[in-house]
């Protein structure tokens, strides 16, 4: 009976810090160019950007074992499959502040702007329930 009770509390940090880094990358999207800019230091903005979303959205969504309802569920694959189709022109640009500003600036990114916002007030609760997790782990 200990050894699963364990095991419940390895799966559910590595679900917890999981989410953590979603929520951050989740973050990055709703801010506008500048502050995502800011954000990520100027340095492969849309790139990081897409690239951190899509990798610990997914991260999330194979672990997440029933811990998200099915509309949070719906949405976090909508904004994954959003973020995915933003085109390789808009993220592949050169490295400096003016190209990144510019690339984050493309209106490719409004909808996921908007979207990242309703997902962040969507998932309130499960971010703090995420949070007590952290919390308690990390003290």
């Amino acid at each position: 009976m200990h050894e699963l009770k364990q095991k419940h509390s390895v799966d559910e940090e590595a679900y917890a810090n999981a989410y953590y880094y979603f929520h951050e990358a989740l973050e990055v999207l709703a801010k506008d160019a500048e502050a995502q800019c800011q954000e990520m230091g100027y340095f492969n903005v849309a790139w990081e950007a897409k690239d951190d979303a899509i990798k610990n959205g997914y991260a999330v969504l194979n672990i997440a074992d029933g811990k998200l309802s099915a509309q949070q569920e719906d949405q976090l694959r909508e904004l994954l499959e959003n973020v995915a189709a933003i085109p390789d022109a808009v993220v592949n640009v050169p490295n400096s502040k003016a190209a990144h500003v510019l690339a984050m600036g493309d209106p490719c990114w409004d909808p996921i702007r908007a979207q990242a916002k309703r997902l962040l007030s969507l998932l309130e609760t499960e971010t703090n329930r995420v949070n007590t997790i952290l919390r308690i782990k990390r003290s």
